[in-house]
């Protein structure tokens, strides 16, 4: 125990960290309000009654109920609205780890 030696600090640990686009960011804010969508969409089909919740149908255009047309724009509209988020976040994390970190 006594022959311990702590570093504070690596050279491998001096490079900032980065959100990379391609991966992190758009595909996997893209995937996940996809993957939500459907997943809502399938309970709806299941249970009818219930219906459509008022925030997909406020924020998603074009939505007109439970049929193949709505699954399709619905799913585009998420890909591309969790995509435009996880790009805004990712671009945001990286300037502010680049300023502090």
């Amino acid at each position: 125990m006594a022959n311990t030696i702590f570093q504070t600090r690596s050279d491998a640990s001096t490079a900032t960290p980065r959100a990379s686009f391609r991966s992190g960011s758009r595909c996997d804010g893209g995937g996940f309000t996809a993957v939500s969508f459907l997943l809502c969409m399938a309970l709806g089909f299941v249970a009818p009654e219930w219906g459509l919740h008022r925030p997909w149908r406020q924020f998603y255009l074009g939505l007109t109920g439970f049929d193949l047309w709505s699954v399709v724009l619905g799913t585009a509209q998420s890909l591309i609205f969790g995509g435009y988020a996880g790009a805004l976040l990712g671009t945001i994390f990286n300037v502010i780890s680049r300023r502090f970190g």
